[in-house]
C-alpha cells in the first residue's frame, strides 16, 4: 500500500539532500579551513564541554561521534539515540586535572514505538526517542589572594549543562537534536547560555566503522590515539594515548579509561549503563 504522507515525503527529501556527496565536500572543508571569526568564537566559553562523558569514547581516542548510541550520544550526536527501544540510564565520574571531578548522568527512552527491520536480531524502533542529560564540572574549593598576596578566603568554581533531546529513525537514517541550558560560576558571579545540538546518522551495512579486541563475551580491550592533543581534550598531553576495559553483563554496561597528562598527572574514567 503507497503511504501518501506528505510529512515523511518532504522529510526523506531532505535527508536524501542532505546526504548528497557534493553537501559532505563542502561540510568538510568548512571544518577544516573555517573562517578567523568562527575559530575564535568556537574556542570561546563552554571549554567543560569538550570533556568526553563516557569511559567507552575516551578510551577509543574519542573517535566516538558515528557510533555514539544511547544515552551517551546526547553529549556526541543526538542522533544516536534513536537506536534505544528501551529505557536506558547512564552515569559517569572522572577524576578530572588539579583536583576537579566531572560528572555526568542521564536518561533516554522511547515515547512512541514503531516498528521497523530486524537489527542485530531486534525489531528497530521508528518512534521518537527522547532523553535528559546533566554534566557537571567541579574544580572545588580555591584560595582568593589580594593584589598584596594575602589571603582573602575561599571560593567555589564549576561549570554545568542540562541537555533535553530527541532523536528518530527514518529508514537507514537518523536524526537528533538537543537543546542545552549552560551556566558557569566563580566565586558567587554567574554566567549562562543556551546552546543548540544537531546530528544526523545513516546506517553503513556491511561496513566496518570501529575495531575493539573482544577476549570473550562480555569483556573488551580498547585503546585510542588523538591527534594535536590539548589539555580541553581527553587525549594526553604527552602523546594523545588512551587505554580503556568494558564488561558487559545482565544488560548492564561498565567502562573503564586512563589518560595520561604528563606532568598533570593521570585522568580516569568509569561509566555505567543500564538498560531496562
Amino acid at each position: 500500500m503507497k503511504d501518501n504522507n506528505p510529512v515523511k515525503d518532504w522529510l526523506n527529501e531532505i535527508i536524501y539532500r542532505l546526504s548528497r556527496p557534493y553537501i559532505l565536500v563542502l561540510a568538510l572543508i568548512f571544518t577544516l579551513i573555517p573562517s578567523g571569526k568562527l575559530t575564535e568564537a568556537l574556542e570561546s566559553g563552554a571549554e567543560f564541554l569538550k570533556i568526553d562523558t563516557d569511559a567507552k569514547a575516551v578510551a577509543m581516542g574519542s573517535a566516538y561521534t558515528a557510533i555514539a548510541s544511547g544515552i551517551d550520544a546526547i553529549h556526541y550526536n543526538p542522533s544516536g539515540m534513536a537506536a534505544l527501544n528501551r529505557v536506558e540510564a547512564g552515569f559517569s565520574h572522572t577524576n578530572w586535572l588539579l583536583g576537579s571531578s566531572h560528572d555526568f548522568i542521564g536518561i533516554a527512552m522511547p515515547v512512541s514505538q514503531g516498528i521497523g527491520d530486524r537489527v542485530e536480531g531486534r525489531v528497530k524502533n521508528t518512534g521518537m526517542v527522547m532523553g535528559l542529560g546533566f554534566t557537571r564540572l567541579t574544580n572545588g574549593a580555591m584560595e582568593g589572594r589580594a593584589s598584596d598576596r594575602g589571603r582573602t578566603g575561599g571560593f567555589n568554581a564549576y561549570d554545568q549543562s542540562i541537555a533535553l533531546g530527541a532523536a528518530k529513525n527514518f529508514g537507514h537514517y537518523a536524526l537528533g537534536g538537543s537543546v542545552k541550558y549552560i551556566q558557569s560560576a566563580i566565586a558567587g558571579s554567574r554566567a549562562s547560555a543556551f546552546a543548540v545540538d544537531i546530528g544526523a546518522g545513516r546506517k553503513l551495512t556491511g561496513l566496518p566503522v570501529y575495531a575493539a579486541h573482544n577476549f570473550m563475551p562480555g569483556f573488551a580491550l580498547r585503546t585510542g590515539y588523538m591527534m594535536n592533543a590539548t589539555a580541553g581534550s581527553v587525549a594526553t598531553c604527552a602523546g594523545g594515548f588512551s587505554a580503556g576495559v568494558g564488561l558487559y553483563f545482565l544488560n548492564t554496561g561498565l567502562d573503564y579509561s586512563m589518560s595520561p597528562f604528563g606532568e598533570l598527572g593521570n585522568v580516569q574514567k568509569l561509566s555505567v549503563k543500564k538498560k531496562f
